[in-house]
């Protein structure tokens, strides 16, 4: 079958149905290791699941409690923010850079380069993009589909249904989208359409007696984290620095030849092939420009990857299983979370969805938490391209533009009326079991409250004050 791709046309033996702004994949499933196109952007990549929850999908039953009847009842989402328009500053140097250096690219076929121009507009630098905005648009429909006849089958009620974000407007307008669709569009009194309004609580790092936003943005209040991570000796710059150089010679070779490139007017360093590579990342995603018209022609297969490999590794350090106190990080987050499903199935929490909005620097420490993803040896600059190529902290597929991780609590009832708690875990709206939790610590499909204390213990003691302290 041929497909369209995000940014091209690709045929899959498996007949997959890949979409513009997404794909298809299996419900019962665990999500892909590998991403479906050869442009893989990590961190920046649109949000590759795209709905494929059939209207009134029925909550699946534990299979794990013979003959029990099971019913979802509360939902904590995390989420981060939509797609995004790029740096300002990126878009400038770049324009500079090819005003300056243009006359040295001498092949024919590349000369459009010369006379590049930004395409964004220049007042919403890092907001919200249209990409972006349907991205969670969508999502919040999928949601009410799957969800409408039990956790979401009530109006809207702010003591019930509570909306937290970052004081990124990036976050609060992915937020709103979210809203807009899973409970304002045809739930209210308001206008032609029916809307209800929704209130949303901004996680502000600057207000007054308040000592920062330590749910969703922690890695931003954690001082010890920030003079670890901006130590030259890091690990995640060490590392970042080595391959660096790789991709400077091999992929500066390529496009130099490419672009048939007068070396003694233009000798392309790092710098220059790293504002390339975003023009075409951000043309590609947000404007869809063919491939053919934009910066993105300047490279090949192997490029791409290789820039996504340059950014899995420092966020592997940053925010992944590279360094202790990323792992440490989410502490705050998880504890909300899990505390939030123990206290709904002992009657102490009335809130039946908990959605909030945050960044990758929230995912990502919360998947090293969860104990996903990890790499049988770590990520280094050095290690052999095809262990590189196989990793499974690939940010592309792990943390997208709106990834976002599912705590989904059920009501479990069996044949003689006894009641259980059971709790599932989806990461990008696709389940994947429990990597910790069940007798032998892996791969259970339900966990319960109390077992998810014991599989994450330092969610019910989270010391993030103490190890955010900058030792003396």
């Amino acid at each position: 079958m041929k497909v369209a791709l995000l940014f091209g046309l690709f045929t899959t033996a498996q007949g997959a149905d890949w979409a513009h702004h997404g794909w298809h994949w299996p419900m019962n499933m665990e999500p892909p290791t590998e991403l479906p196109t050869k442009y893989d952007f990590a961190t920046k990549n649109p949000y590759w699941s795209s709905s494929d929850i059939s209207e009134g999908e029925e909550t699946p039953v534990d299979e794990g409690v013979a003959g029990s009847q099971c019913r979802a009842v509360h939902l904590q989402h995390v989420g981060r923010h939509g797609s995004r328009y790029d740096d300002n500053d990126d878009v400038k140097d770049l324009e500079e850079l090819l005003a300056s250096k243009g006359s040295a690219i001498k092949n024919p076929r590349y000369a459009f380069l010369k006379s590049w121009t930004n395409p964004f507009p220049t007042n919403v630098e890092k907001h919200l993009n249209e990409v972006g905005k349907e991205e969670l648009y969508k999502m919040g429909a999928r949601y009410r589909r799957k969800y409408g006849r039990d956790i979401l089958s009530e109006d809207y009620n702010p003591i019930y249904h509570t909306f937290q974000h970052t004081w990124k407007t990036r976050t609060s307008r992915s937020a709103s989208a979210f809203a807009l669709s899973s409970f304002q569009e045809g739930r209210g009194q308001l206008g032609r359409d029916n809307n209800e309004p929704v209130a949303m609580f901004c996680l502000w790092n600057g207000l007054e007696d308040y000592d920062g936003d330590k749910i969703i943005r922690f890695s931003d209040n954690c001082p010890n984290y920030d003079a670890i991570t901006d130590d030259d000796n890091f690990p995640g710059k060490v590392q970042e620095d080595i391959f660096e150089k790789k991709l400077e010679e091999e992929v500066g070779a390529r496009v130099t030849a490419k672009l048939q490139l007068d070396t003694s007017v233009w000798k392309l360093d790092f710098d220059g092939l790293e504002l390339l590579y975003k023009a075409c990342m951000f043309e590609t995603v947000v404007l869809d420009t063919p491939r053919r018209h934009s910066p993105c022609a300047v490279f090949e297969e192997k490029d791409y990857e290789m820039f996504a490999f340059l950014k899995d590794l420092g966020e592997y350090y940053e925010g992944g299983h590279g360094t202790q106190i990323a792992q440490e990080l989410a502490c705050p987050l998880m504890s909300k979370l899990l505390n939030g499903l123990k206290k709904y199935s002992e009657d102490d929490n009335e809130v039946q969805a908990a959605f909030m909005f945050g960044h990758s620097d929230t995912i990502q420490p919360l998947l090293a938490q969860l104990g996903l993803y990890v790499d049988p040896v770590p990520l280094t600059a050095d290690m052999p391209w095809e262990q590189a190529m196989a990793r499974k902290w690939r940010t592309g597929v792990i943390s997208p533009m709106a990834a976002n991780v599912d705590m989904v609590l059920h009501r479990c009832e069996n044949a003689e009326g006894v009641t259980s708690w059971k709790t599932e875990l989806l990461h990008n709206e696709r389940r994947i079991r429990w990597p910790k939790c069940g007798a032998d610590k892996t791969n259970v499909q339900f966990c319960s409250p109390d077992d998810l204390f014991t599989a994450y213990p330092m969610a019910g003691d989270c010391k993030f004050d103490e190890f955010c302290k900058i030792p003396q």
